[in-house]
C-alpha cells in the first residue's frame, strides 16, 4: 500500500506544479501585453527626443513579444512533460472516489497561447515598422537628423 500513497502524493504534486506553470504563463502574458502598451505609448510620445539612431528605437518593442514567445514555449514544454507523467500515473493508479479524474488538458491552451504570441509578435513588428516609416518620412537620409535642425528666430537670415 505505500506505493499507492506515494503515487497519489506524486500525482497531487505534479498537478500543483502544472497549475503553477499555468499561473506563470498567465502572469507572463499579462506583463508582456501591459509593458508593450506602455512602451508604445512612450515611443509615440517621446521617440523624437533621441538623436542619431532615434529611428532604431522603434525596434525595441519587438524584444518583448519575442521574449514572451520563447518563455511561453518553455512553459509549454514543461506542460507536455508534466502531462505525460500525469497520464502515466493515472494509468497505474487504481480509481478512487472523489479524486481528480484527469490532469488539466493543456494542448488546446498551448496552441491558443502560441497563436496569440505569434499574432502579438506580428502586430508589434507591424507597429514598429509603421512608427519607423513615420520617422523616416519626417527625417530622411541615413542617420540624418532633419527633425532637429535649428529653425529659431535668432538664427542668421540668408536675406539680410
Amino acid at each position: 500500500m505505500p506505493e499507492t500513497w506515494l503515487q497519489r502524493e506524486r500525482y497531487l504534486a505534479l498537478r500543483d506544479e502544472m497549475r503553477g506553470a499555468t499561473r506563470e504563463l498567465a502572469r507572463l502574458e499579462l506583463g508582456c501585453v501591459v509593458a508593450l502598451a506602455f512602451l508604445f505609448a512612450w515611443l509615440a510620445r517621446d521617440s523624437g527626443n533621441y538623436t542619431g539612431y532615434q529611428g532604431l528605437v522603434w525596434g525595441v518593442p519587438i524584444l518583448l513579444p519575442a521574449y514572451g514567445l520563447i518563455k511561453a514555449r518553455s512553459v509549454h514544454a514543461r506542460w507536455a512533460r508534466l502531462r505525460e507523467e500525469l497520464e502515466g500515473l493515472e494509468a497505474t493508479m487504481p480509481p478512487e472516489p472523489g479524486a481528480p479524474s484527469a490532469p488539466p488538458r493543456t494542448r488546446t491552451r498551448a496552441g491558443l497561447s502560441l497563436s496569440a504570441w505569434v499574432l502579438l509578435l506580428v502586430l508589434t513588428v507591424a507597429g514598429s515598422v509603421i512608427g519607423y516609416m513615420d520617422y523616416r518620412n519626417q527625417c530622411p537620409g541615413p542617420l540624418h537628423n532633419a527633425c532637429l535642425q535649428d529653425d529659431s528666430a535668432d538664427a542668421p537670415d540668408d536675406g539680410t
